[in-house]
């Protein structure tokens, strides 16, 4: 009896060990891959040593995570099923008098980095009565107009071309500006931006009185970076169509055997484990 009260310890202790799940591992060993609430899986990196590269590297300030590399925009998610990472950029709303009807509006340009505007995930939406186009080096990509009643904004609509409209992007792009054009009766205030649709359609007046709004980037990877897969046979190899531009390639892990991040070692579970 006494013996067997001396292993009993041991004994839960092997019990738990063998019927608790497996931790999950998202980021390189030794790094965290939590900052705040939002999870930051590798490639990206809380940290320069954690990270792909310095495209990747987030800085965790006061719990929130920014792209140090990208004028610090915040992350609000990231995606490795989709390959996509979710970040606040500004809106900028223009509230100008009547004989100022036509105005500009300079967009985010992703220079040399490996990120791309998602045309999956985008849409370009126009805030205000007139008409509005997205710009790439002076080519149009896309754009609407909108009808407005005696000048005014309604808010009981779903922005399918009463005071608000939307259309999506033909293409994933590098940059792009915004040109404007009002309706000169229009004495309210306009705002022409690219969005991530999906969080804007589910509370769209909440986004008529902020300073920010939602984007998402797509991530890319190249044979250069030197990608590690769970398994070599579910490194894809995509083809990512431009505007007015050859189409890039980009480098995926798809999900098979992996249920964590199939870019880490240690992300690398067989499903069920």
């Amino acid at each position: 009896m006494k013996l067997f009260l001396t292993y009993m310890p041991l004994l839960v202790i092997l019990i738990l060990t063998a019927t608790s799940p497996a931790i999950a591992k998202y980021a390189k060993k030794g790094c965290d891959d939590m900052c705040g609430n939002v999870r930051i899986p590798y490639p990206f990196g809380v940290g320069a040593h954690c990270s792909l590269n310095s495209w990747y590297t987030v800085d965790c300030k006061f719990s929130k995570p920014y792209l140090s590399a990208l004028n610090q925009l915040e992350v609000l998610s990231i995606d490795l099923n989709y390959q996509i990472v979710t970040v606040n950029t500004t809106k900028i709303t223009n509230c100008q008098k009547v004989a100022w009807n036509s105005y500009d509006v300079l967009g985010v340009d992703l220079g040399e980095s490996p990120f791309l505007f998602s045309k999956s995930h985008n849409k370009f939406v126009f805030e205000g009565c007139g008409i509005a186009t997205m710009m790439n080096g002076g080519s149009m990509v896309t754009g609407c107009s909108t009808s407005c009643l005696n000048g005014t904004f309604s808010d009981i609509n779903d922005c399918d071309g009463n005071n608000c409209c939307r259309i999506g992007i033909p293409h994933y792009l590098k940059s792009y500006n915004i040109n404007v054009e009002r309706k000169v009766e229009d004495r309210g205030c306009g705002s022409a931006f690219l969005v991530d649709w999906t969080p804007y359609e589910e509370s769209r007046f909440s986004f008529r009185n902020t300073s920010f709004i939602p984007i998402s980037l797509l991530w890319t990877l190249t044979d250069s970076d030197h990608v590690p897969c769970c398994d070599k046979q579910d490194l894809k190899r995509l083809k990512v169509d431009m505007f007015n531009s050859t189409p890039m390639d980009t480098r995926r892990c798809q999900k098979s055997t992996w249920i964590d991040n199939p870019y880490v070692i240690d992300g690398c579970r067989e499903d069920g484990m």
